[in-house]
């Protein structure tokens, strides 16, 4: 069990140097409808409640969402106007992609 809490604080500390040489856009700045991960570095492990994943959709600048719960299908076609949540079995929020 260690480990993977090892694993995981490396990986949060990773993802978090990445982001930090990263130029803050605003959304207005993006282009209009397009998915971008900006705000994504501090929104995971959050319940994906409606309004939660509204909420990140408006910032991500994506006009569609989709939540990805495990064991179910989706259709793998790129959508860069859609934001991805993936969540685990307790609905948990473990990640984001655009697309």
């Amino acid at each position: 069990m260690s480990t993977l809490f090892n694993m995981k604080k490396a990986a949060i500390a990773c993802l978090a140097v990445l982001g930090a040489g990263s130029a803050q856009v605003s959304a207005s700045e993006r282009e209009a409808g397009k998915c971008s991960l900006d705000f994504a570095l501090t929104q995971i492990l959050h319940a994906a409640t409606p309004e939660f994943v509204e909420s990140i959709r408006q910032r991500s600048g994506a006009t569609v969402v989709r939540v990805e719960r495990p064991g179910e299908g989706y259709t793998m076609e790129y959508n860069a106007d859609r934001l991805r949540v993936i969540v685990n079995k307790n609905n948990i929020i473990q990640g984001y992609r655009c697309g």
